[in-house]
């Protein structure tokens, strides 16, 4: 699994839409980060059709971020990206907390 968050400086850039950087984590099966690397948008990317097509392609599956346009929303779920929104931080801490959020999730169906 990829995770992709809309990165500034280190942190979660809250301006999806403009965005040009994002950093993307490699995840195993256990959700324990691998690696990341930091990704720069080609010129002239935006939300409405390169930023979703080039993630599908690096093979990101989640997009995580504070928030996002709808349009843009859409656009990434059609490229079989699921996005994730409310986050806010570091980016390493962001990644860590939506992964710990789906463990718990996992978790918690494995009780019903």
């Amino acid at each position: 699994m990829k995770i992709a968050i809309p990165t500034i400086g280190g942190i979660l850039d809250e301006y999806f839409e403009s965005c040009e950087v994002f950093t993307i984590f490699s995840v195993d099966d256990s959700y324990n980060i691998l690696d990341s690397e930091i990704f720069y948008t080609p010129e002239g990317c935006d939300c409405k059709n390169n930023k979703p097509l080039i993630m599908q392609e690096k093979g990101v599956t989640f997009m995580v971020a504070y928030k996002m346009p709808s349009h843009a929303d859409g656009v990434c779920e059609k490229h079989g990206i699921e996005v994730h929104l409310g986050y806010t931080g570091n980016v390493r801490e962001v990644a860590e907390a939506f992964l710990q959020k789906k463990v718990n999730l996992i978790t918690d169906e494995a009780r019903k």
